[in-house]
């Protein structure tokens, strides 16, 4: 049996912060030792704020990207770099980090449960349209209905994007 190395990283930004930045950033780490994997697990960290838009359970793996490409982050950190991803899978897998000081590693899917990446339900990352702002890709129920569904906190962040303030500032309210 074979295993499928991968790259992974404990961050602060939540889903819909990965989406509307197209992938994972600013790492300090080398592109040539990302490029030799395929795929990036996401871990959560609670313990850096809000300003990441942080909301799965503190240790969680909640995503894995299929990685496209490494490129310098567009935060303008030197010698930190933007994961992009071409199609993302949401996971939950409880405890998935180590506790180690460095955060980020490498490891294998198979440590995450997923013996077969093809087996996830894969989705299209959204676009990223000039000014930064994102575009979203259909899903394949969009595709049939013309709209899908929306978290909280992918509507707060797209919202805090379009209007240029922080998510902080954005309150919703539902009524039933």
């Amino acid at each position: 049996m074979s295993s499928t190395p991968c790259l992974v990283v404990l961050t602060a930004r939540g889903p819909a912060r990965l989406l509307a930045e197209g992938g994972t950033q600013a790492w300090r780490l080398k592109p040539e030792n990302v490029r030799r994997v395929g795929y990036c697990v996401c871990v959560q960290n609670r313990h850096n704020g809000h300003w990441g838009g942080a909301d799965q359970e503190h240790h969680h793996g909640f995503m894995v990207g299929r990685i496209s490409e490494v490129v310098p982050s567009p935060e303008g950190r030197p010698e930190r770099y933007l994961v992009k991803f071409a199609e993302y899978a949401r996971i939950d897998y409880p405890n998935a980090w180590p506790g180690l000081r460095n955060p980020i590693r490498y490891a294998t899917l198979e440590e995450f449960g997923i013996s077969d990446p093809d087996t996830l339900n894969w989705h299209r990352m959204p676009e990223i349209a000039a000014g930064g702002t994102t575009v979203a890709a259909p899903s394949q129920d969009e595709e049939k209905d013309g709209f899908g569904p929306l978290t909280i906190a992918e509507a707060k962040a797209g919202l805090a994007l379009g209007l240029g303030i922080p998510e902080s500032s954005i309150e919703i309210s539902i009524r039933y």
